[in-house]
């Protein structure tokens, strides 16, 4: 029997993501049983054959040497949960094969249908074109615990209601992914000139995972103030800005522009506007809708796309006759920003598309998303 056949099993197996947390699927993993109608691999087969798995990617190994690697998805609303495998190298590139899949005492079984037969329904022994997998995990491969990321949230300013904001970000994210907040919102103020406590400490930013910014004071120029808020994230510190952000620390240096990624010193009409995926494949991208129509909403004018910048989606401007990028991700020295400048009103952040928007640019800009727009093991789960 082909290598290939058990990886794409095991993989279904897997995959039952949807049904539990993605920590059970992080590691590697040995096969304690592989049968179809025709009898079993032996011992001596299986004990070659090694599994890793990573986010949705699998990667096989038979003594020592990649037979295999591929993706597959879920559909956990199912039980057993429905698997759709696709080999991407190996034997059969390209090949999509279903099957069911569920968890047992000490670890995962799957019932596979090969050549293209129809999904089994339920599990029992195999049938012809069947196979039957049980593995358990690899000792000592179990993933290490995650720790809960901290973030920093700075708000305050004019033009919005930050209170209300600063809950709905910090209760939004915090639903979605393993997020705690501690939040820096100054009392009074409420206008475009104030410097935030925050930064008043040289090392502000020590200890935090990721730093979002949803201030709005455009009248604080001096340019060794600005350098005291950008040289944490030049360093490494990851961001997230937010809206107004955009709008901030206008001093004749311009260093915070290129900290956004995006240079904006204006903003259009106030109108429900369709705001598109460009970017799809992209990971904070994953799942958003290809249009989304916002809530009533504030377009800002992007002068200006940093070349480190890559914009993820636009809002057409009936103003400037194009469309406006409104969501990206950049690299600022040596840390990972995303921006957007949506979340003028309330309504559009309490949203759950804007939320679950926000919180995948929080997780891409820490370095835990994964490639399919999902938490990494023990970040999540997003939904």
């Amino acid at each position: 029997m082909k290598y290939f056949l058990f990886a794409l099993s095991w993989l279904i197996a897997i995959q039952l993501r949807a049904a539990v947390t993605l920590a059970d699927f992080e590691g590697t993993w040995l096969m304690a049983e592989a049968s179809t109608d025709q009898g079993s691999l032996s011992e001596e087969q299986r004990a070659a054959l090694v599994m890793t798995f990573s986010g949705t990617s699998y990667s096989l190994t038979a003594a020592g040497n990649v037979i295999a690697k591929g993706r597959a998805t879920v559909d956990g609303s199912k039980s057993p949960a429905h698997m759709t495998v696709k080999e991407e190298e190996g034997q059969n590139v390209g090949r999509e094969l279903a099957g069911i899949a569920e968890k047992t005492p000490d670890g995962w079984k799957a019932l596979y249908a090969m050549d293209g037969g129809e999904r089994p329904s339920l599990f029992g022994s195999p049938i012809s074109g069947q196979v039957l997998i049980r593995y358990v995990r690899k000792p000592g491969s179990a993933p290490k615990a995650s720790k809960t990321l901290k973030a920093l949230l700075v708000t305050g300013g004019c033009c919005h209601e930050y209170d209300r904001q600063a809950l709905t970000l910090m209760e939004g994210i915090s639903k979605r992914a393993n997020i705690t907040f501690t939040l820096v919102r100054d009392v009074g103020a409420d206008g475009t000139q104030h410097r935030v406590s925050a930064y008043q400490k040289d090392d502000w930013a020590v200890g935090y995972d990721v730093v979002i910014h949803n201030e709005c004071y455009a009248d604080e120029k001096d340019p060794a103030w600005l350098e005291r808020i950008v040289a944490p994230h030049r360093a490494g510190v990851p961001a997230v800005v937010i809206h107004c952000a955009m709008h901030c620390y206008r001093a004749p240096t311009n260093e915070w522009f290129r900290f956004l990624g995006v240079t904006s010193r204006s903003h259009g009409s106030h109108f429900a506007y369709p705001m598109t995926n460009v970017k799809p494949e992209h990971p904070v991208m994953i799942g958003f809708p290809a249009v989304w129509q916002t809530p009533k909403e504030e377009l800002y004018i992007i002068e200006k796309v940093e070349k480190e910048a890559t914009p993820l989606a636009t809002g057409y401007s009936p103003e400037t006759k194009k469309g406006e990028a409104n969501v990206w991700v950049h690299q600022y020295g040596k840390a990972r920003v995303f921006g957007t400048t949506v979340g003028h009103y309330n309504s559009t952040m309490a949203d759950p598309v804007y939320l679950d928007l926000v919180t995948r640019g929080t997780l891409w800009a820490i370095g835990k998303l994964g490639e399919d727009g999902k938490p990494m093991a023990g970040y999540g789960p997003l939904n």
